[in-house]
């Protein structure tokens, strides 16, 4: 495996396994108090946040399957990279101080964002490769 593949093979895998993760784990096994807690500041209602969380962590495992079906489209890391930037957004209006805490949105989110940046180019770079 040439090296652009295998590192778009690493990101691209990273970021499914990612979207997965925070849709079984925190969302749908075990509802997380500050992934309730967002939900709340919203305006939801206990039992609403977790309703909320369940259909989140839904549709972030759908993600990580369409990130990983759709494996030569751009379309699953273009919504990736705005996921990011809207949902650390969410986090800054709806509950600043998660921003403080150890292994915070902050970090989750721009690293998530660099590697769908990085597939991208990866994948420009594995296209042009193919027509030449």
């Amino acid at each position: 495996m040439n090296s652009p593949l295998l590192s778009y093979a690493i990101c691209r895998g990273t970021i499914a396994f990612i979207w997965f993760y925070q849709g079984l784990i925190p969302k749908l096994l075990y509802p997380h108090e500050d992934e309730l807690a967002m939900s709340m500041a919203a305006g939801f209602s206990h039992s609403g946040a977790v309703q909320l969380a369940t259909i989140a962590g839904g549709l972030e495992i759908a993600m990580a399957v369409a990130i990983l079906i759709f494996w030569r489209q751009r379309w699953p890391l273009l919504l990736t990279l705005a996921a990011m930037v809207g949902l650390l957004a969410f986090v800054t209006l709806a509950q600043p101080t998660l921003l403080g805490g150890a292994f915070n949105p902050v970090t989750t989110n721009v690293a998530v964002a660099a590697l769908s940046i990085t597939s991208l180019h990866l994948q420009r770079m594995i296209e042009n490769a193919r027509e030449s």
